[in-house]
């Protein structure tokens, strides 16, 4: 499989996705929340959209900023979400 700049932004959109305990974490096959960590995979991408500016196509800087956007709502929301299960402190 050939890396490509998307395909790494996906692995950073399931990441950060995992953090928010939207999606089973693959390791332990359950639900878990580490909003600290989201939050680092949010800033990552941040840095590298800063970092890239002026040298992605349109397709790439799209799809960077949808990552974003959608990362930093689902956060919103699950700080706003009390019940959802959490493990603050440990990396997703």
């Amino acid at each position: 499989m050939k890396l490509t700049f998307l395909s790494l932004i996906q692995m950073y959109q399931f990441e950060g996705m995992v953090a928010l305990g939207k999606m089973l974490n693959p390791a332990t096959n359950q639900l878990s929340k580490s909003l600290e960590h989201a939050k680092y995979v949010i800033d990552v991408l941040e840095v590298l959209k800063e970092k890239t500016q002026g040298n992605l196509d349109s397709e790439e800087s799209r799809f960077l900023d949808q990552t974003i956007s959608s990362l930093k709502l689902n956060y919103v929301d699950e700080l706003g979400n009390p019940d959802a299960p959490s493990t603050t402190g440990s990396l997703a």
